[in-house]
């Protein structure tokens, strides 16, 4: 049957402290590829399987996350509401030694479409079915937490295929004679750099701004029908996402959804040329909202906390800091929200742990605070995007507004590592395939 899924996915962890998987692919964040082949005959794959599953959980209702995709795969999409009206994200899964529910189990119909558009899976037209893992070492991509201690003694566990098998042998064979032929769109995919923008570097003034403006071909589907592309903009530097988490100095961690996720950059534009021809009118998309709407068209409902698509969110009302309001203590405590902000924990403004202390009487700093926006802030700026023809010639055009990172006491929020930094666009794209059987043999191609 087509319903086939990997179980005891995963890592286990033998020594020192435990950790959590990445938040968007959870326990998946092991697999960077996956192939489904019938000897070296491939039915179906899927590359860079983290970033996939992470916008692909984005879609799912957030009771879903939270309830089930969280439980089975152990990400952190899904958001639950706090008792005061916040949002608090999802208990990830905890990677541990010798417990079974630190593994995960993932459904091969979110990696291989073939699967959704086949009623079985012969194995006699099919007699050497098997599924192809290929893993990532990069802790990285493994796991939140990235202190050493967090992350020596990693393990892979031994997965398991999962299959449910028809025994019937009239049925099965009944099933043979009427599967003919089968379409679906395979999720194929490619990747081009963006460079850092010229001038702006992590020394620049705060105040320096670049505009850069790049043209970058993408090969991987020509001569193929596209329906939808999703795009995922990723630092080349993966230690662009790690921060110290508040109240946990000492600690390493990976900025909410990280690599999986798709970066929100400064004054952004984006269009589409396809064939010679703009998908989109006039300058194309110029604003997070309007990013964010076409996506939803384009995909579907988005599961995501307030603050996730764009830039930075700010300080919505002045803290009024005093030994008084602040439990008794001059320095503002942990995770302390904005007061009028409602939104999430993950995405509220806050005032660093370490940073900030008022002077004896309460009324002026003696060490000024560094403002910080939650880790979730500004990492869930995908574009999606409606092609729906034959391409030629695939072109994206992008605009973004460089300048330095800004940090220290007094300085301006921190939210990211800078949106000057290098960038890869992960392009994803739906092709029409299709598998057609005659005198016991099969042929699959693209439409």
């Amino acid at each position: 049957m087509p319903t086939m899924r990997i179980g005891n996915l995963g890592l286990k962890k033998t020594a020192l402290k435990q950790n959590q998987y990445h938040f968007g692919p959870g326990a998946a964040s092991v697999i960077t590829r996956m192939q489904l082949l019938d000897g070296n005959e491939e039915l179906d794959s899927l590359r860079r399987v983290g970033n996939w599953l992470t916008f692909k959980n984005s879609l799912h209702t957030n009771s879903q996350n939270d309830n089930v995709f969280g439980k089975m795969e152990g990400g952190k999409i899904g958001w639950a509401t706090g008792a005061t009206g916040e949002l608090l994200h999802a208990n990830p899964k905890l990677v541990r030694d010798g417990a079974a529910n630190t593994l995960g189990t993932l459904d091969l119909r979110d990696v291989f479409p073939i699967l959704n558009s086949v009623s079985h899976l012969s194995t006699k037209l099919f007699p050497n079915l098997r599924v192809v893992l290929e893993y990532t070492t990069d802790t990285r991509a493994l796991v939140n937490n990235q202190t050493a201690d967090r992350v020596t003694g990693l393990e892979r566990s031994v997965p398991i295929l999962i299959v449910d098998e028809i025994v019937d042998e009239a049925l099965a064979a009944s099933l043979d004679a009427q599967f003919q032929s089968a379409s679906w769109v395979a999720i194929e995919s490619d990747e081009s750099a963006v460079p850092q923008v010229p001038t702006i570097t992590a020394t620049s003034a705060v105040g320096d701004e670049a505009v850069q403006s790049v043209n970058l071909r993408i090969n991987g589907f020509q001569n193929k029908a596209v329906s939808r592309v999703m795009i995922s903009k990723v630092y080349q530097d993966l230690a662009n996402y790690t921060y110290v988490p508040d109240g946990d100095a000492g600690q390493t961690a990976i900025r909410a959804l990280g690599q999986f996720g798709s970066k929100a950059l400064h004054k952004e534009e984006f269009n589409l040329r396809v064939n010679g021809r703009n998908v989109l009118a006039g300058r194309g998309v110029t604003s997070p909202a309007a990013n964010t709407m076409l996506l939803s068209d384009t995909w579907g409902d988005l599961n995501i906390c307030p603050g996730a698509n764009v830039e930075s969110v700010g300080l919505d009302s002045k803290y009024s800091l005093t030994a008084t309001t602040t439990g008794g203590v001059a320095n503002v405590p942990v995770n302390q929200p904005c007061k009028n902000w409602s939104g999430s924990n993950e995405t509220s403004p806050r005032i660093l742990y370490f940073g900030g202390a008022l002077d004896a009487a309460g009324t002026a700093w003696t060490t000024q605070p560094t403002a910080q926006q939650g880790p979730f802030v500004g990492n869930s700026s995908w574009i999606g995007v409606g092609v729906h023809d034959r391409v030629s010639d695939m072109q994206i055009q992008l605009t973004r507004t460089g300048n330095a990172t800004s940090g220290g006491a007094g300085d301006a929020p921190t939210a990211s590592a800078g949106n000057y930094q290098a960038l890869n666009l992960i392009v994803f794209a739906e092709i029409s395939k299709n598998i057609v059987v005659s005198n016991g043999t099969y042929k699959i191609a693209y439409s």
